[in-house]
């Protein structure tokens, strides 16, 4: 008499082979969780997974577990309880495509009610700032923060050099974002963290070669706001990154002029402080050959910093827009270099301002930059227009990248900046990519699949390697850096239209938050999360057939005595398989597996809790052999 433990793993191994792609297309676009697939048993076969062990192995799935319904006891095949037992299955290979393939597999398998991807859930979160609230920020709406805000991407390991004309550190939007330098003591006059520069607390002061990084002009202090507002703080201004951090690199001094070797020195600043994303809304025409190869080997030399640069606004100094016809720099560098994007600006239209520069082989993307609200001094909040508003929207959105995939390339941050932009008819033939920044659909774009750990390669003995003859490397001659100051005329190009007139903060009594309905970013019917844990290998897949009309010659008696329920059987078989449950009201109590020996089994009834007894005898195929004899108490 054989004793049969595993139907349900047991079929589910036989129907693996069914390798079926006819579902691949209905998953395009949906987000769902690559590890991990939601399975719903048909009631009929939901007890055979508490007799299982441990069948996951053939199936690629590393663990399951139940999350809904009683893994336990509620074994609704000997009931009419319609509850659903729901699970979780954990694959060991994580992949979108493992998923779909997993799926695929299991709603060919005719014991399984539903086969579904276990789709990502987040919090619908709007944050609370005034402008964004009031409607002045809608165009944070027309990048896809608001989905992108859903993600409640932590940027706060990100910072982000402005480029500028130094900050406000305390204002009310921004004080929080501030990046700190926590390795310095302030005011001490030491270079306490070596780093060649002394008391630089939240950044540094390029052209008076000090750590006062507070504004000269009202430029950078908004560009800092667009780049990362403190967001959801009811007040002021939200931005896309909303928690990364702020580093002023201060190029403009004291007299609101700028040169070459202030920006050249922020750049190093920038690489001996780990800040990989710099934003310069500035930038300027005539610059000589020398002068552009100076600036072009800095950036060239810090490949993994990336750099968002104003493309340039309409103005006596550039009166010609189209940069491929006068080249304006740094901007222009993008021709050359994968670590720069150039940035045009649009309106909230959709259209290209009437005073950005544009260039169909030299400015790679746009973004809004007119009418801007964010953050001015002193801790108030002003528009301004330009491509320098619009840099700092790109900058934002690839601080959000680099949180979401610290290892990504600048190339691969570029090229998929580009590819994922909302195509405008009005950015046609004017920018490479054709588009209009999309922050959304960039992040997600990127963001990475888990993957299963790789097998350990054994590492070979290498036979030893000769040492090379090193040959002396020839001195080259130095050649003297020109001195290169760049006139009035040349200094930041983006400008805001007016000067903005200070919006003073209103006084606003947020709205109670809601707690978020949390529900899928996709339509489709989210089934809870579940996750199996069983521990053995069950023994060969049966073969399934349909379930075949009962053998109404076999009798199955049953009785009490000595509280044992005795069950004769009038038939023997080879391989049949006695089931006895037990119910109290409509809840399954117990299930037990008796042995039978001489067509008899006996079960003891001592602590066994219930109302009514069934009694089934099955074959391995799940053929039953006789009719289910009831018992009630």
């Amino acid at each position: 008499m054989k004793k049969f433990r595993y139907i349900f793993f047991a079929v589910l191994l036989a129907m693996m082979w069914l390798g079926i792609n006819v579902y691949a297309d209905e998953y395009d676009g949906l987000d769902f969780d690559y590890g991990s697939v939601l399975v719903q048993l048909k009631p009929q076969i939901t007890d055979a997974v508490s007799m299982c062990s441990d069948p996951f192995e053939e199936l690629n799935i590393s663990d399951a577990k139940c999350i809904f319904g009683d893994d336990a006891s509620s074994i609704s095949l000997f009931s009419d309880k319609t509850e659903p037992i729901i699970y979780v299955l954990d694959l060991e290979n994580p992949s979108r495509e493992n998923v779909i393939d997993t799926i695929e597999k299991l709603k060919a398998m005719p014991n399984i009610e539903y086969a579904e991807p276990n789709y990502n859930v987040y919090e619908f979160s709007e944050p609370n700032d005034t402008y964004y609230q009031n409607g002045k920020q809608a165009v944070l709406d027309l990048i896809g923060a608001k989905k992108l805000w859903d993600f409640d991407i932590d940027c706060s390991d990100v910072t982000v050099g402005v480029m500028d004309s130094g900050i406000q550190t305390n204002h009310e939007d921004l004080i929080d974002n501030i990046w700190v330098n926590t390795r310095e003591i302030v005011g001490d006059g030491i270079d306490n963290d070596g780093n060649g520069y002394i008391d630089d607390i939240y950044g540094w002061n390029c052209g008076d070669s000090n750590g006062d990084v507070s504004y000269v002009s009202n430029h950078g202090v908004h560009v800092a706001g667009i780049v990362s507002a403190v967001t959801d703080n009811s007040k002021g201004v939200a931005s896309v990154a909303r928690n990364a951090k702020i580093a002023s690199i201060k190029i403009f001094n004291s007299s609101g002029k700028s040169t070459l070797s202030y920006i050249i020195e922020g750049i190093n600043y920038a690489k001996k402080n780990d800040i990989n994303i710099i934003n310069c809304s500035f930038g300027g025409a005539g610059w000589g050959s020398t002068s552009v190869s100076i600036v072009k080997s800095a950036i060239e030399a810090v490949p993994d910093i990336f750099f968002a640069i104003a493309a340039g606004n309409i103005a006596t100094s550039t009166p010609q827009a189209d940069n491929d016809k006068v080249a304006v720099y740094p901007s222009q560098l993008t021709k050359d270099l994968d670590n720069v994007i150039s940035v045009a600006n649009t309106t909230s239209s959709d259209e290209l301002s009437s005073t950005s520069h544009y260039g169909a082989t030299s400015v790679d993307i746009a973004a809004p930059g007119t009418v801007i609200y964010s953050t001015i001094p002193t801790s108030s909040y002003g528009t301004m227009s330009g491509t320098s508003m619009a840099t700092p929207m790109v900058a934002s959105a690839v601080a959000v990248m680099r949180a979401v995939n610290p290892n990504i390339s600048a190339k691969k941050i570029k090229e998929t900046l580009c590819s994922s932009s909302d195509k405008l008819s009005a950015l046609t033939g004017k920018v490479i990519s054709g588009g209009r920044l999309n922050a959304y659909n960039a992040v997600k774009a990127i963001m990475p699949t888990p993957t299963p750990s790789p097998t350990a390669t054994p590492t070979a003995t290498l036979s030893p390697t000769a040492t090379p003859t090193v040959k002396p490397t020839a001195t080259p001659t130095t050649v003297p850096t020109p001195t290169a100051t760049l006139s009035p005329t040349a200094t930041p190009t983006v400008k805001p239209t007016a000067t903005p007139t200070t919006v003073p903060t209103p006084t606003v009594t947020p709205s109670p938050t809601a707690t978020p309905t949390v529900k899928p970013t996709a339509t489709p019917t989210t089934v809870p999360t579940p996750t199996l844990s069983p521990t053995a290998t069950p023994t060969a897949a049966p073969t399934v057939t349909p379930m075949p009309t009962v053998l109404m010659n076999n009798k199955i008696e049953c009785g009490i005595k000595d509280n044992k329920l005795i069950v004769s059987l009038n038939f023997e078989e080879d391989d049949e398989v006695m089931y006895v449950a037990f119910r109290k009201g409509n809840e399954l109590k117990k299930i037990v597996t008796p042995d039978i020996h001489n067509m008899t089994a006996e079960v003891d009834l001592s602590d066994t809790e219930y109302d009514s007894i069934d009694v089934y005898v099955w074959n391995g195929n799940m053929k039953p052999y006789a009719e289910v004899k009831q018992i009630e108490k």
